[in-house]
């Protein structure tokens, strides 16, 4: 039986916890996103692709969440859950509100930059017809808000972006967005009071 001095043997460094990497965001460590990056890029990297099958798009929202906690590193709160767990989620739900803006990005304006009609096969010829009227008066609510709100709407309702999403597009603060969303949706409303009797 080999036997060692005690001399020889080495003690192997504790490795650095994710939470311990996160503390140092708040000091703008570099070195501590690395290493973070590092241990998750790939199983992160996998995730997308099987959501969105698309590599580069699979990519984009891997950075997108490391980005995210690199700025926000308090969004992550080791008392609630693992950081794997909590970046794991992270990436899944980026990747689906990715999914969702590519169902719906470009596809609702026509050339004019008239919002299009989405009609259902199995309607009748008299639901297609009350369906119309119905797009025709949302259509002329609309037109009735400032460029502002009704693009504000636009972007909540019809493309499925979040509150954070169109402040950072629009140049504005995120409670701006509320704000506007809900007189948008209270003008709505009174101009379309009544409507759901008519259909």
């Amino acid at each position: 039986m080999l036997t060692f001095p005690a001399r020889t043997l080495m003690k192997m460094p504790t490795p650095i916890s994710d939470a311990e990497l996160i503390v140092r965001f708040e000091k703008r460590d570099e070195s501590a996103l690395s290493e973070l990056y590092d241990r998750y890029v790939n199983a992160a990297y996998g995730l997308a692709l099987r959501t969105l099958e698309d590599q580069d798009a699979a990519q984009e929202v891997v950075q997108d969440a490391f980005l995210k906690i690199w700025n926000q590193p308090r969004s992550f709160d080791p008392s609630r859950a693992s950081f794997a767990a909590f970046f794991m989620t992270m990436v899944r739900n980026l990747a689906i509100d990715t999914l969702r803006k590519r169902k719906y990005e470009g596809d609702i304006y026509n050339e004019e930059g008239e919002l299009l009609p989405f009609e259902d096969q199995n309607l009748s010829l008299q639901e297609r017809a009350e369906l119309g009227a119905l797009g025709d008066r949302v259509r002329h609510a609309l037109s009735q808000l400032s460029a502002a709100h009704r693009e504000t709407v636009e972007r909540a309702y019809f493309k499925g972006e979040s509150r954070e999403e169109i402040a950072l597009a629009m140049g504005v603060p995120v409670g701006t967005v509320k704000s506007r969303l809900k007189y948008a949706l209270d003008r709505l409303k009174d101009h379309l009071k009544g409507i759901a009797d008519e259909v």
